[in-house]
């Protein structure tokens, strides 16, 4: 194994991805990769974790037995690095080009300038990538009896433009995204893993960029996310969901391809298989949410009952209803009053002669005015006026009456 064989194989994901994708993998294995993806008008945040069952070559074949990258930005100009690494001693040194008697030899030098393990083992260009010398920290352990060494390393890389953009490295990682929309000269945060294991590879990467990414029209947003050249039309052994969530406000109206995706209120879902052709790119629309027509109702009628003029409206339709209803009410009872009267003055006519006959009809029309005035049919000033007047019908129909004959 060359030099640039360890470096890629554990820095360089694309390079992975790219000798499994174009010839078939005899294991059945894909690499499993996620995307979120959350863009502003202003900036994208963006996380891609991918994992692979299989180990490295390197591992499987006994030189390393695992490998570990943490890398985070603390500035602008200033990615904090943590290199870790355990390997066998008598493999590894078996492929150097310098011969070494001993662990400690190889420990002493490496302890004193770096530089040269770092590139090998790492693809890390001290002079490159800005790495100063006196801050680089190198810890080692060594188990003499199984030859197990562990190589534990802290640096600061500070050349940030040529570490990022010089080699595509966030090009080269995303799997199959062209990032021309995205400033990552301009990160404004990083954080990126990577673990090489015997039980395969992961790596986890975010970071938050100004980017153009999304644009919006009136009411309406747009988001076109280009694919890498190299990925459009072809096939990989991948396993890929991207996840992409539009502003929070809106629901999904269309996404491209359509065959790959799904969706569900803002946030829509690309998936694709091992064995499907990448498009040229992925395109998502969203609008404002649609409301079904009992929710449009409510809000309308929620929006109406604010209005002052609608209280306004309320108010006089009242005083309308309770006029309207009290005038009824008045001449209901009035037509009542004179009814229970032409009653009382009928019964007087035909039967003032006939005084027994006449109080009999006056006292059930008297229970008759009785129970209106109990009901509120009629009014209190009606109904005195009614008893009143039965009254001076009574006396008036005994006025009436023939005297009775004299005793003999």
């Amino acid at each position: 194994m060359t030099i640039l064989e360890v470096s890629s194989s554990l820095s360089n994901t694309q390079m992975r991805l790219s000798s499994l994708a174009f010839s078939p993998t005899t294991s059945g294995q894909v690499w499993n990769i996620s995307d979120i993806i959350n863009p502003t008008l202003d900036n994208v945040e963006w996380i891609e974790e991918g994992n692979y069952s299989k180990p490295s070559s390197w591992i499987s074949d006994g030189r390393w037995y695992e490998a570990h990258s943490r890398q985070t930005l603390v500035k602008s100009n200033d990615v904090f690095v943590s290199l870790s690494e355990s390997f066998n001693w008598t493999a590894v040194k078996e492929g150097l080009s310098q011969e070494y008697s001993s662990f400690d030899e190889f420990k002493n030098e490496i302890s004193s300038n770096a530089t040269w393990w770092l590139k090998y083992s790492w693809g890390i260009d001290v002079n490159w990538h800005g790495v100063p010398l006196d801050r680089i920290k190198v810890r080692t352990e060594f188990n003499a009896t199984t030859f197990r060494a562990e190589l534990y390393m802290w640096l600061h890389i500070t050349n940030i433009p040529e570490y990022i953009l010089g080699e595509k490295r966030l090009e080269t990682w995303l799997t199959g995204f062209d990032l021309t929309a995205i400033s990552v000269g301009k990160l404004e945060s990083l954080q990126w893993y990577e673990d090489d294991t015997a039980s395969g590879r992961y790596y986890y990467i975010y970071f938050k960029a100004p980017s153009n990414l999304l644009s919006q029209h009136k009411d309406t947003y747009s988001l076109i996310l280009d694919v890498s050249p190299q990925y459009q039309g072809k096939t990989y052994d991948v396993d890929q969901k991207i996840q992409i969530s539009m502003p929070s406000n809106t629901e999904v109206r269309s996404a491209s391809p359509s065959s790959m995706s799904t969706w569900s209120g803002n946030t829509v879902t690309f998936t694709i298989h091992a064995g499907n052709r990448y498009p040229m790119e992925f395109s998502v629309t969203s609008g404002p949410a649609i409301k079904d027509v009992t929710q449009s109702f409510l809000e309308s009628a929620g929006r109406w009952l604010i209005e002052p003029s609608t209280w306004v409206a309320f108010a006089t339709l009242a005083v309308l209803l309770y006029t309207s209803f009290r005038g009824k009410r008045i001449w209901s009872r009035r037509k009542t009053y004179y009814r229970l009267y032409r009653s009382m003055v009928n019964i007087y006519d035909h039967y003032s002669l006939n005084f027994a006959q006449f109080y009999q009809e006056i006292e059930n029309l008297s229970r008759s005015i009785t129970k209106y005035f109990i009901e509120d049919k009629i009014t209190d000033d009606q109904f005195d006026k009614l008893l009143t007047r039965r009254d001076d019908l009574i006396e008036r129909a005994k006025k009436l009456q023939l005297p009775a004959p004299p005793k003999s």
